[in-house]
């Protein structure tokens, strides 16, 4: 056995449920099942409870285990009806179990049964003929079940590469296609795995991807891939075995395609645990990165939304924002936020946190029909050089209005719409930090660590490829 056939024998055997944790996840799983049945039937509504995703597919990690169970609801069942009884079926459920719960939020609210082994997301959907008929998104979810399901019993031997893509996947951090992560999910690596016959096989292909040119297409929906490459914009595109108007890696980031590229040309270079099990990186504390740092950040209260709408808005306002400091004249090396109990703070790196006195600013072009405009705006003063003429524009260098990047902030915070509920957060209040004193935008451990790791940026990953 080489070091390659070595390694992945040792994850595989991690990756790979034991017969006692099937067993007990099972006969937890069988009686949440039973349970959501006998609660269907006390509230006199007509559903099928089926198990889906990973577990029903038998491609779960061991140690790492979230079940799904379908609520399926007759087509006929309106919308409302549908989610009102859906919740309620899995309420009950809950009180029956005397488990704890919570309420969240997909096409349509779904809840998350809190069992000791693992949690059980209970999701309404419709029972629908085909693909073709689906209502919303989750319906189509028993049609990945049934085509990965039998793609794998033909190939039994597919469920151990598909776990060995997902522990990857986990280690290189790209595993999930919620808009946090912006990365593979679970049904993707699956069929990536069904399409390339392996993990290695994966690997291989994924170092030759190229952005906006890579089509996967199992089931060959599509004669010419370009025809694909127009319907579909995304990074990577692939197509959905069961529904060829849908993208499956529609979620996967510029970002997390070029990690995953990325990691996978390292691994075949240098093969290491390390990809798919990181050891902590030896971090600096963020004082001391801070002190070498030009870190700014906005504090506001997190509005308890379901945690994709969260992400999705604080997103669209990392990038409203750092729009906004590079128009002041700021150049912003990166953006991240971390969301904890209540908390959002919004963190960008700059060149400086302080800039110039004076700015160069170019007018028009001398032949422009705005040129006017322009020289009788500074002609008479507002400028300490100019209006003069460089290459083919005018020019003047006058004094900057706004020098601090805390100015700044709090200028384009109490300005800009940064979200449907983020902007009336930040009405109610904002804070911004400058320098050493992002450190305390929140006492949280977690954001101490979440910090101190943004700014390092270096993937644990790289100490294994000799780099």
């Amino acid at each position: 056995m080489n070091r390659m056939e070595g390694l992945l024998s040792e994850v595989l055997k991690r990756v790979t449920p034991t017969q006692a944790e099937r067993e007990r996840v099972s006969q937890v799983v069988a009686k949440v099942v039973e349970v959501l049945e006998s609660s269907a039937r006390e509230l006199q509504a007509e559903v099928e409870v089926e198990v889906e995703g990973s577990f029903a597919k038998d491609t779960w990690l061991s140690g790492d285990v979230d079940v799904d169970v379908f609520l399926l609801f007759d087509p006929s069942v309106p919308v409302e009806e549908l989610r009102l009884k859906g919740l309620h079926i899995a309420k009950k459920a809950a009180e029956t179990l005397q488990i704890r719960s919570r309420e969240r939020y997909a096409s349509h609210p779904y809840l998350t049964l809190e069992l000791d082994i693992c949690e059980v997301d209970v999701v309404p959907a419709y029972r629908v003929p085909s693909p073709a008929h689906i209502k919303s998104p989750v319906d189509r979810t028993p049609f990945h079940t049934a085509y990965v399901k039998s793609k794998l019993d033909a190939k039994p031997d597919l469920r151990g590469e598909a776990r060995l893509l997902k522990r990857f996947a986990k280690g290189v951090g790209v595993y999930g296609a919620e808009v946090r992560v912006e990365g593979f999910s679970g049904y993707l690596l699956e069929l990536l795995a069904v399409h390339y016959g392996s993990f290695l096989s994966t690997l291989r292909a994924s170092s030759g991807w190229k952005p906006f040119r890579t089509v996967v297409d199992i089931e060959g929906h599509y004669s010419d891939p370009r025809d694909a490459l127009k319907r579909f914009r995304e990074p990577l595109v692939v197509v959905d075995p069961v529904d060829p108007k849908r993208n499956v890696a529609s979620p996967v980031s510029l970002d997390s395609m070029c990690k995953f590229i990325a990691a996978a040309r390292a691994f075949l270079r240098e093969p290491s645990l390390e990809f798919f099990y990181p050891g902590p990186l030896q971090l600096p504390t963020p004082d001391k990165l801070l002190s070498q740092r030009s870190v700014a950040a906005v504090k506001l209260s997190a509005p308890p939304l379901p945690e994709d709408v969260l992400w999705g808005q604080a997103k669209r306002a990392l990038r409203a924002l750092a729009h906004g400091l590079e128009r002041f004249g700021f150049s912003v090396f990166d953006a991240a936020a971390w969301a904890g109990e209540g908390e959002l703070v919004l963190l960008f790196e700059l060149e400086t946190l302080e800039l110039p006195t004076l700015e160069k600013h170019h007018g028009p072009p001398v032949y422009s029909d705005h040129d006017e405009r322009f020289l009788s705006k500074y002609a008479e003063g507002g400028c300490v050089a100019g209006p003069y003429i460089e290459g083919d524009k005018w020019v003047v260098v006058k004094p900057r209005k706004v020098r601090s990047a805390g100015e700044a902030l709090t200028k384009l915070v109490s300005a800009y719409n940064i979200g449907e509920d983020l902007t009336p957060s930040a009405k109610s209040g904002f804070k911004v930090y400058i320098g050493g004193d992002v450190a305390d935008a929140s006492a949280s451990e977690d954001y101490k660590k979440f910090l101190s790791s943004w700014l390092v940026r270096k993937y644990p990953w790289l100490r294994s490829s000799g780099t």
